[in-house]
């Protein structure tokens, strides 16, 4: 049996989650929560950050009715976009959790964390709960490039740190270290000419790039990097000589300085293939930016603190994937990315734990609940 407020939260869930608001096409759900939050007397603020990007919706800045823009502020934050469409979602309670039909995704990443601030908020305009100074933050675009997290302007609201609610884990876990992700593009260029005919005449982009990669680290480099060519794109037939290949990869680690070094080793794999001949066009762009937060980092000693109150030991680990985290700590602003137990993301397997809902949301209360 649930009790009220997991059930509420549950019953919001399967609200929200079948509003097909996939990235960069975030209105629907919007809407949604801007009508559900009103609804409660909360100020909904959208910004202009969809301009910038070419996505129908800015990010959501949530304030409930305690707070005041005049004093430091800290954001607690989950995204509005599911990876894959949820239009077709049939969601299925079972007695523990809560899956999909397994047709498509459940949307748990993350329609979870969503649920739990959006009660939060109206949990707290409701009540005559005594919280801190915060605010809720809800970004667009995260799944497909971490567009609205990049774009957020938090200059004007006096941000202390961030908690974001988006991480697989089971609750306890939160990512202290995340890696940053360059990604990489690199045209090479050949001579064409006839396969059969006269193919002494030409100089293959695929023997070059094949070449090329052989040179290059791939995989887990150290503890702390890794690298992948992803994708390998060229040739038109197969009686001419291949005049251009597109590489496409990403290098990870968990320090700046790493990542340059392995885009630089891939540079000169590419360049020592030619051996005077063809043609490298390189280039590479930052993605995210990786972050090391210490553990007396005030945001992580409240958060520390928060777990403990509500029952849990905090775990915190080393993280190679990438969240509005990396932004916020790229801003300046201290992040952490909170496990909410939205467990097998991006696939038709996905689904949560009741208990973890519930206990998600209780870091949620301790987190803005004045001692």
């Amino acid at each position: 049996m649930l009790n009220q407020t997991t059930k509420e939260l549950a019953d919001l869930f399967l609200s929200l989650a079948p509003i097909n608001s996939i990235s960069l096409s975030e209105r629907p759900i919007a809407d949604a929560v801007i009508a559900s939050l009103h609804s409660s007397g909360i100020q909904v603020v959208e910004d202009d950050s969809a301009l910038k990007f070419g996505g129908t919706t800015g990010n959501l800045f949530c304030f409930p009715p305690h707070y005041q823009p005049d004093r430091p502020a800290f954001i607690l934050t989950s995204h509005l976009d599911t990876v894959y469409p949820t239009t077709n979602l049939r969601s299925i309670v079972h007695e523990d959790r809560i899956t999909s039909d397994g047709t498509t995704i459940l949307g748990a990443d993350n329609r979870m964390g969503l649920s739990i601030l959006v009660h939060l908020l109206k949990r707290v305009a409701s009540s005559s709960l005594k919280v801190k100074n915060f605010f809720v933050l809800l970004t667009v675009g995260e799944e497909t490039g971490l567009f609205g997290s990049t774009a957020v302007d938090l200059s004007k609201h006096g941000v202390t740190g961030a908690f974001v609610f988006d991480c697989s884990r089971r609750p306890g876990v939160y990512i202290r270290e995340a890696t940053g992700l360059h990604s990489f593009r690199a045209e090479v260029h050949g001579k064409g000419a006839h396969s059969g005919v006269n193919p002494e005449d030409g100089i293959s982009a695929i023997a070059l790039a094949s070449a090329a990669i052989t040179r290059m680290r791939l995989g887990r480099i150290d503890a702390e990097t890794t690298a992948n060519v992803g994708k390998f794109v060229g040739g038109n037939a197969t009686n001419a000589i291949p005049e251009t290949v597109v590489l496409e990869g990403e290098v990870r680690s968990f320090h700046a300085s790493r990542i340059s070094e392995e885009l630089q080793n891939i540079r000169q794999a590419l360049h020592s293939s030619t051996n005077g001949a063809g043609k490298i066009l390189f280039t590479s762009s930052a993605e995210f930016e990786p972050y090391i937060l210490s553990p007396t980092e005030p945001i992580v000693v409240e958060l520390e603190r928060a777990l403990r109150a509500v029952g849990l030991n905090p775990d915190p680990i080393r993280y190679g994937g990438g969240s509005d985290a990396n932004k916020y700590n790229a801003k300046g602003i201290p992040a952490v990315d909170i496990g909410i137990g939205a467990q097998k993301p991006h696939s038709h397997e996905e689904y949560f734990l009741f208990e973890d809902l519930e206990k998600s949301y209780e870091i949620a209360y301790e987190l803005v609940r004045s001692q």
